[in-house]
């Protein structure tokens, strides 16, 4: 099963998809991703007859109906530095905080606990043909795609999405301190188009990953990673996330990028992000830049 949501102004309409068939779907959305994990009746209302690729191509500047996140999630998290390349490429950076001989992102990649840091809510996410957002005191700011799982409160998996970690790069580089600023902000976050239940993904770790920027429909960014070389694995970074912290049912943990394109693609407004992943989809958002206050 996968779920997602349509909007139509100020309405927002939810749907569920079964064995290729799109259906009303009658009751909350993590309500119906727990139940459908623990083996009960969804609620499925009617059959519908909607052309899901046709509004994939629409975006928040369409009218009529078109996609938007699959649901409102109260917390998103993430986990940081799980692929080799992020290790490496972050330790690069200039004037990187050490702590004796090694950078704090060498540190964190081998130690026993991860990097776990809070990333948004449902206020600062945009779904698929929504636009992400660049702060406007940032010079370089990229995207990061990476696997989303979606967790009851005790820790157990029931869906997998695709996310957009928006990082403003510039402003955690001059000062780790300054991650929340880097991380948390209006527009920093995109996630769907799908929420698609496990038994859809057979092997989380045998996963594509691709990333595509686009500038006046030209790409000048494509890179792509196999989830197989994750070094923490999904289990082990969200037994940190809910250690002694409470998470409500539905969190979003995003388990890390290993694509990391460099400062020439840095993201500017009017420019388009691709990230597609095996099994669950692509998702496509605009950029726009924020004003400074």
């Amino acid at each position: 099963m996968r779920i997602f949501r349509l909007t139509n102004g100020e309405s927002t309409f939810q749907y569920a998809v079964v064995d290729g068939k799109v259906f009303e779907l009658g009751v909350d959305p993590v309500k119906a991703l727990i139940s459908y994990a623990n083996g009960r009746v969804v609620g499925l209302g009617a059959e519908v007859n909607i052309d899901v690729n046709q509004l994939l191509s629409k975006d928040y500047r369409s009218s009529g109906l078109r996609f938007t996140k699959p649901y409102d999630p109260i917390e998103v998290w993430g986990s940081g530095i799980s692929y080799e390349v992020s290790r490496r490429r972050y330790s690069e950076e200039g004037d990187v905080a050490k702590i004796g001989d090694k950078t704090i992102y060498e540190r964190v990649y081998g130690a026993e606990r991860p990097e776990i840091f809070f990333k948004a809510t449902a206020n600062r996410c945009v779904g698929h043909g929504e636009p992400i957002a660049v702060r406007g005191d940032s010079e370089w700011t990229l995207p990061e795609p990476e696997l989303g799982v979606v967790i009851t409160s005790n820790g157990k998996v029931i869906g997998y999405t695709i996310i957009d970690d928006v990082s403003a790069r510039d402003i955690e580089a001059e000062n780790p301190l300054y991650l929340p600023q880097s991380k948390v902000y209006n527009g920093c976050c995109a996630f769907g188009p799908f929420v698609v239940t496990p038994d859809e993904i057979k092997d989380p770790y045998s996963l594509q990953i691709r990333l595509r920027i686009i500038r006046g429909g030209k790409s000048i960014y494509e890179g792509e990673v196999g989830t197989e070389r994750m070094r923490r694995r999904i289990d082990e970074q969200v037994k940190y996330l809910i250690r002694n912290n409470t998470v409500p049912d539905g969190t979003i943990l995003m388990t890390g990028t290993g694509i990391l394109p460099g400062r020439d693609a840095a993201l500017r407004d009017g420019d388009v992000v691709e990230i597609s992943i095996s099994g669950i989809g692509t998702l496509t958002t605009p950029v726009i830049k924020l004003k400074v206050d």
